[in-house]
């Protein structure tokens, strides 16, 4: 069971756990998915990021914010998945969003270094945890490889791997993944398909992210050659 008190989860959250996000908290660690909530990893609109524990294994436990997030945003592109029909409310549309993400994940483990879904329930999303000892992996953006061209070359693969594993990320950038020694893909909520309306505009928006990023260290490609080797099927 988890440790803290209905109380002190409330400290930890700083107040953003309402009684339905409470309620899947305990009922998560009934079926043994959490034991214990340890701190705040990351705070946004949209979700916060809290380091756990299962057994002796850290856990990220990953909560959608019901009453902050940006529901048009959200239905953009959850309308057009064909895994997703209908949601009856806000609160329904925030319970796919975390199941969206849940299944990208499970469908690139195989291909990409992304964390290890582990289990979802309502607006909550338990994963491994990507750091050691309570202190999360930093973003590419605030830890910048020791070889650019090294990790270029390996966001690229990534890209074309999932790609070729039906899905794409939508919202790559530096901001979104993680120096962990290498590339580490994380924020996968925004996933598409490939008959997504959106996927040929997401896919092209996630390539000209990394390369203005990468051309910070004098890493220059062409949009379209990079577009042509993720595409291509060999």
């Amino acid at each position: 069971m988890i440790k803290q008190t209905e109380y002190e989860l409330r400290k930890i959250s700083e107040g953003v756990f309402d009684r339905s996000t409470l309620m899947t908290l305990y009922d998560l660690s009934k079926k043994n998915l959490i034991r214990e909530l340890k701190s705040i990893v990351a705070t946004g609109k949209e979700s916060n990021v809290y380091h756990g524990l299962l057994n002796r294994e850290e856990i990220a436990v990953k909560i959608y914010l019901v009453e902050t997030s940006d529901f048009k945003t959200m239905e953009k592109y959850l309308r057009g998945d064909r895994r997703f029909s209908s949601w009856k409310n806000h609160r329904h549309l925030i319970y796919n969003w975390a199941k969206k993400e849940f299944k990208n994940l499970s469908r690139l483990q195989s291909v990409v270094r992304c964390p290890k879904p582990i289990g979802v329930e309502n607006n909550v999303l338990v994963m491994e945890f990507i750091g050691e000892d309570g202190i999360a992996a930093q973003r590419l953006k605030d830890s910048p490889p020791e070889n650019p061209k090294r990790f270029f070359r390996k966001i690229k693969q990534y890209m074309k791997a999932m790609y070729k594993q039906g899905i794409i990320h939508g919202d790559l950038s530096e901001y979104n993944i993680l120096n962990w020694g290498e590339p580490v893909i994380i924020d996968l909520s925004m996933g598409v398909l490939l008959d997504h309306p959106l996927a040929e505009e997401l896919l092209r928006r996630d390539i000209r992210n990394v390369l203005n990023y990468f051309r910070k260290f004098g890493i220059e490609e062409d949009e379209e050659k990079v577009l042509d080797f993720v595409r291509k099927k060999c």
